[in-house]
């Protein structure tokens, strides 16, 4: 089996479909597999420990984080996210490209530690389609929350252009064969 460690890096601001697509993604390219990363948020419905996230209380996240056991870490909106080296070496020792779901900054330190791969952010078609996605969530925050994630987002915007690769999430099915045709191309 061939030692791999390139990554294939999936960003973009809340709501513009990323988890969607890295399951589509996952489900029909059978070389690449999630990095499990940590976060100290509480688990949406559905999510499960050790398969979405890691879920850690902040104070293992601190032990962690202290103990250098992260490729990459980041704090957003009072929580944290990051990448366990364990999850990433999990992948790599089973002959597979890993598939990371970060924010910017998260991509900015793959980046300068020397993570080699691709890096694709996700857009939204607009402005107005991202809050609407964004109201339909149903993760039961507040307007004030909602507003402060549309306005993170649209700075996040701003930082597609350090990526190889941006592609606009307007309809899934399409987003889902450019992601692979880029894939095919530049990663494997």
């Amino acid at each position: 089996m061939n030692k791999i460690n390139k990554i294939l890096v999936i960003s973009g601001p809340s709501g513009v479909g990323k988890t969607t697509l890295c399951e589509e993604i996952l489900r029909k390219e059978r070389r690449l597999k999630a990095c499990v990363t940590a976060t100290t948020r509480a688990p949406r419905y559905g999510e499960v420990n050790g398969k979405d996230y890691h879920f850690l209380t902040k104070s293992e996240f601190s032990r962690d984080v202290k103990n250098r056991k992260f490729v990459e870490y980041t704090r957003l909106f009072g929580n944290y996210y990051g990448t366990p080296i364990r999850s990433l070496k999990a992948v790599f020792n089973e002959g597979k490209y890993s598939l990371l779901r970060v924010d910017v900054q998260g991509a900015k330190n793959l980046k300068r530690n020397g993570y080699k791969g691709v890096y694709i952010f996700i857009m939204p078609p607009n402005v107005k389609t991202l809050k609407q996605r964004l109201d339909s969530r149903k993760t039961n925050e507040s307007r004030r929350e909602l507003n402060q994630r549309l306005k993170r987002a649209i700075k996040e915007m701003s930082y597609s252009k350090d990526y190889d690769f941006q592609v606009i999430n307007d309809k899934i099915t399409g987003a889902v064969k450019e992601i692979q045709n880029i894939i095919r191309k530049h990663l494997y």
